[in-house]
């Protein structure tokens, strides 16, 4: 709307003056009696149209009981051009531009001002520069501010310089008058520009104890050079500190926080906030993060004090790359005094939790409280959200309670390498209370999440070779080496003096690297001993079955692939042509497996079936097992519906045409079903050849695995199992696996006579 103001002679049209704000913008002053009465928003006009945005006005009351109204506003085009300054709908104050005007005189636009209305009149400047791009990089108003600051503060004291940090920061200190109040403002003075401090201070304690306000700052490296000025705003006064040359090895965040196990927790908290939010853009300090809270974690924090009615501990808490966050931990509530759980991540994620499914009993926590009735206080949860810049390894969380107040609670860090926190979620809870929903909706989502981080760790494997390799092997045999190791000799005198092995390539893969040197000296000797060629592939670390076996065949050279655990040993030699005679008997299979007996001489496998638990989960069997070795039914030649990975021959061909071992098990279970499976959906058949016999020792390795002795494993492996194939397991199994072949008139060779049968 355009205003047609009064003209500007009357009497209470008050004169301005004005002070150039760099090139663009000017700063108007004028004064009115105190007396008046307050007159309402104020736009400045010219040529009868108002000046558009930026322009902001500050009116204060000066010492002599006066008003000063003062403006920033982008200076007209046209120099010569009046400014007139409307409120009400007229004119209160007009900026004349004829020849001789006074300029506003900087050393006395302060003068005659209390303190508190200097601080206004500073951060009224410095707030505009700051939402200003034009103004903030003008190096003649930056000259104006430093003026106005040093004026006040000719000598500024010395920051001092505590750290470096991620994101090129820099942690430095200082300390202000106690008379000081809050700061509510920090502003970086360089020769050029004005340019608001990238985080707040975090107050702290005077550590002299004279009473002062000490607090630390971090700021960026660029800004914390000589020459810069730091002003802080405070509720009571203006301050100005210097900031000082780097000095020579200057130690970083992590080394101090080290070297201080007693840095107040707020300061903590205060780094790894910052950090957090520079680390939204910048790589390094995301990094930092990481490095803070692994070194120099928060302490933990629980409500676990009998005496009192409510109680919660949060034992678990894993951050994934996906934005996921699982949690377990224990809640006792028994007059519902919770009303929901607020759980924040240091990059300022925040998950709100109102109901506690899946809950389960606690003993301990049982114990603690005395309780007598049906204890249900565990609880595991996954909460979905949105990635992050780098994995949080700890968060922090309160409970709060209906009547306002809240508890504050903090878990230990999690742990840092992606399967110790796998590991960590699988054993957060009883196996007996993984339901198939809970495994689906809690379980799944983390160890996915992590399984597929740890498995992104993986490096090229060492490869240490012994003797010299067969360039075309009949059969590369691919063994997994896991702890288990004393049963190894065995296997391989088996192999040294069974002549029908020459052919043969034996690659192991061991998937316990930090047995490296000991696995590396005991294959040296048997080469020494027996003259085998052998490979030996080290893993990384620990990435299970599938991932050694499928490292093991990309190493081999074989066209045929035996799959042999190391604790299975031949019961005679010749064993291995009559698999691959069993495997090349007829076109169309891609698998075989032997029988393979328990140390008693009963039977430990005779194929490989599927069947269903009480609860209608399906689940591995394997035919006969625990019967006598020469059971006539096992001694039978047969198509099955799979066979044990612990001994199972198929081709490259084949391998290659279902992708190899599926590696999104975990530890050692299923996934030689899941491999069958997958063969079978290629309409290649599997076999039983129980004219082959060894001995397993069944499950001594996975025996040693507190991932799978100590949590719910293999049953995050049934239900991934099970979700994937229950259709197909379910045709199967309604076919009729006893009436294809028949009995052969010996269990150890002979001649037979078979019916070929499609499945």
């Amino acid at each position: 709307m355009t205003v047609i103001a009064v003209l500007p002679n009357s009497v209470s049209i008050a004169p301005a003056q004005r002070l150039a704000l760099g090139s663009r913008f000017l700063l108007v002053s004028w004064t009115m009696d105190g007396s008046a009465e307050m007159i309402g928003p104020i736009t400045p006009n010219v040529d009868g149209e108002p000046v558009r945005p930026p322009f902001t006005t500050l009116t204060i009351d000066t010492g002599w009981g006066g008003r000063r109204v003062l403006s920033i506003l982008a200076a007209p085009r046209d120099p010569r051009m009046p400014v007139h300054f409307i409120a009400n709908n007229r004119v209160i104050a007009e900026l004349r531009t004829e020849t001789g005007a006074a300029d506003l005189d900087p050393a006395g636009l302060l003068g005659s001002l209390d303190g508190a209305a200097r601080l206004r009149v500073l951060r009224f400047l410095f707030d505009f520069a700051c939402s200003t791009p034009a103004l903030r990089c003008d190096a003649a108003f930056a000259g104006l501010c430093r003026r106005l600051v040093l004026d006040r503060a000719a000598e500024p004291a010395p920051l001092v310089l505590r750290a470096s940090a991620g994101g090129d920061l820099l942690l430095c200190a200082g300390a202000l008058s106690g008379r000081f109040g809050a700061i509510s403002g920090l502003v970086v003075l360089s020769p050029n520009a004005v340019i608001r401090a990238p985080f707040d201070a975090c107050i702290g304690p005077d550590p002299a104890g004279k009473g002062r306000i000490a607090f630390d700052l971090l700021i960026d490296r660029g800004l914390g050079v000589p020459g810069n000025l730091l002003v802080v705003l405070g509720a009571n006064g203006v301050a100005c500190r210097r900031f000082p040359d780097e000095p020579a090895g200057l130690p970083t965040l992590t080394d101090r926080l080290n070297a201080r196990p007693d840095t107040p927790a707020a300061l903590r908290h205060y780094l790894l906030s910052c950090l957090a939010q520079r680390g939204r853009s910048h790589a390094s300090a995301a990094s930092a993060v990481s490095e803070l809270q692994a070194l120099a974690p928060l302490p933990r924090r629980q409500a676990a004090d009998a005496k009192r009615p409510i109680g919660a501990s949060l034992d678990l808490a894993v951050p994934t790359a996906d934005g996921g966050l699982f949690l377990a931990g224990w809640l006792y509530d028994p007059h519902g005094l919770a009303a929901e759980l607020v759980v924040r991540t240091p990059f300022g994620g925040e998950r709100r939790v109102e109901r506690f499914a899946n809950r389960f009993p606690r003993d301990d926590v049982a114990k603690l409280y005395g309780s007598t009735g049906i204890d249900s206080s565990g609880f595991v949860l996954h909460l979905p959200g949105t990635p992050e810049p780098a994995e949080a390894l700890q968060v922090t969380a309160e409970l709060r309670l209906a009547s306002g107040g809240a508890l504050r609670l903090v878990p230990p860090p999690r742990p840092r390498a992606h399967a110790d926190a796998r590991a960590a979620v699988l054993g957060s809870l009883p196996p007996r209370f993984a339901t198939p929903e809970l495994l689906e909706t809690v379980i799944g989502p983390a160890v996915v999440s992590l399984h597929a981080a740890h498995l992104a760790s993986r490096v090229e494997p060492e490869l240490v070779v012994y003797g010299e390799r067969k360039t075309k092997p009949a059969v590369s045999v691919i063994i997994p080496l896991y702890r288990t190791l004393e049963f190894l000799r065995f296997q391989i005198a088996c192999f040294a003096t069974d002549p029908s092995m020459v052919d043969a390539e034996l690659v192991f893969v061991l998937d316990s690297p930090e047995q490296r040197d000991e696995v590396v000296h005991l294959l040296r000797g048997f080469h020494g001993l027996y003259g085998l060629p052998m490979l030996l592939l080290v893993q990384s670390a620990n990435y299970g079955y599938s991932a050694a076996n499928n490292a093991g065949v990309a190493a081999a050279r074989g066209n045929r692939l035996l799959f042999l655990n190391s604790d299975v040993v031949p019961d005679r030699a010749g064993w291995l042509p009559q698999l691959v005679a069993a495997l090349e008997e007829r076109p169309g299979i891609g698998a075989v497996g032997p029988k393979l007996l328990f140390d008693d001489d009963s039977l430990q496998h005779a194929g490989l079936y599927f069947d269903r638990d009480l609860q209608g989960a399906w689940y591995n069997h394997h035919y006969f097992k625990g019967l006598p070795r020469d059971f006539a039914a096992a001694c039978r030649p047969r198509s099955v519906p799979g066979v044990t990975g612990a001994c199972l021959l198929t081709t490259r061909a084949a391998y290659s045409a279902v992708g190899g071992f599926c590696e999104d098990y975990v530890i050692g279970d299923f996934e030689d079903s899941d491999l069958c499976l997958r063969i079978r959906r290629q309409g290649l058949d599997i076999r039983y050849a129980p004219s082959v016999e060894l001995y397993h020792l069944e499950r001594r390795s996975i025996g040693r695995h507190q991932g799978y002795t100590r949590g719910v494993a293999s049953e995050y492996n049934r239900w991934l199992h099970g979700r994937r194939w229950a259709d197909r397991m379910a045709e199967l199994m309604a076919l009729d696996w006893h009436a294809d072949d028949e009995l052969p008139p010996s269990c150890n060779g002979g001649t037979r006579k078979t019916a070929q049968v499609t499945r």
